[in-house]
């Protein structure tokens, strides 16, 4: 278990309840979203194409949103029940 510490929060520490990690990494689905910065799409495809070669994952959703901004409602719905997991990126 890692510990995180939060600043923002009275007490340092807070217990998080983590995803259950799976098994097998085989045939995951995966979410990419990126902030459109220059490169950002790209390097998410780079490394959802090292995972689709070395674990047969494939690339569900693409989202793109507007930098330092959260993803809308509409977004997080297209992404439950379509991807296993999400990789939020950016670029430079």
């Amino acid at each position: 278990m890692l510990d995180f510490v939060d600043p923002t929060i009275a007490t340092a520490r807070e217990h998080i309840d983590y995803a259950a990690r799976p098994k097998n990494l085989r045939g995951l689905r995966i979410g990419l979203i990126e902030n459109t910065k220059k490169n950002a799409e790209e390097v998410l495809r780079r490394v959802a194409e090292k995972l689709r070669d070395g674990h047969g994952m494939t690339v569900e959703v693409l989202q793109h949103k507007a930098q330092r901004a959260p993803l809308k409602d509409a977004q997080i719905a297209e992404l439950k029940g379509k991807v296993d997991f999400a990789i939020a990126g950016i670029g430079d």
